[in-house]
């Protein structure tokens, strides 16, 4: 039972600081650039058949047990089960995947330093939400567990995949609503475009239409009126 509190502990307070300092460094640093991320998700710690995510969850196990250990005999277990759990929060954020839009972007990041790749709205045809179940599993398909990303296709037929999440606790609701986001502003640029083509064609219109001759009366002498009345 000291076990189980301790590594509920430990994954409690490794999403906590992983929160502040995601939002801090993002505020810092926005994954579009010199745009502002209007809608981000990241990859979970329950994204399924990630071995950065093994590893995260490998070194949050002996951390809990670290601190049950040092709970149970009060003793110096508890040194290095600290040292695990900040080598688990660093180890997340090195890894650290994330996907984010803006009103004319969708940009990617894999890795804490790695460069960020983006693509623009206005290159985007389709936005589409994908669900995975894990393979190689011996649970049912139905109890094992998912992972989502967003796959975009490009407007000359290119397709590409996003970073994954999980699922779990509101990470398919993430996506989904970055999803949206992404298509409500291509809808912004696709009225656009009509626009300006009607604008277009308004104008090759106007040009086609012939010239209506100036009756000779209506003409006025710039000079005429500047001399003044009379004199």
């Amino acid at each position: 039972m000291t076990w189980l509190l301790c590594m509920a502990a430990a994954v409690l307070l490794q999403r906590g600081a992983l929160l502040g300092l995601r939002a801090a460094w993002l505020a810092h640093e926005p994954v579009s650039g010199e745009h502002t991320d209007s809608v981000v998700y990241h990859r979970s710690l329950w994204t399924p058949g990630e071995a950065e995510v093994l590893g995260t969850a490998g070194l949050l196990l002996l951390s809990g047990l670290g601190a049950a250990a040092g709970l149970q005999f009060k003793g110096w277990p508890l040194w290095p089960a600290g040292l695990l759990w900040l080598g688990a929060v660093a180890w997340d954020l090195w890894t650290w995947e994330r996907v984010a839009a803006s009103v004319k972007f969708v940009s990617w990041r894999r890795g804490w330093r790695h460069s960020a790749r983006r693509v623009a709205v206005s290159d985007l045809k389709e936005v589409n939400v994908v669900e995975r179940r894990s393979r190689g599993s011996r649970l049912p398909a139905w109890a094992r567990p998912t992972a989502c990303y967003l796959a975009l296709v490009m407007r000359d037929g290119k397709a590409v995949k996003l970073p994954r999440t999980g699922a779990l606790f509101g990470g398919e609701a993430e996506v989904e609503r970055l999803a949206n986001f992404v298509r409500m502003q291509m809808d912004v640029v696709a009225d656009n475009r009509r626009r300006a083509a009607a604008d277009k064609r308004s104008e090759a219109r106007r040009a086609l239409l012939p010239q209506m001759p100036m009756h000779p009366a209506s003409k006025l002498d710039p000079l005429a009126l500047n001399r003044g009345g009379p004199g």
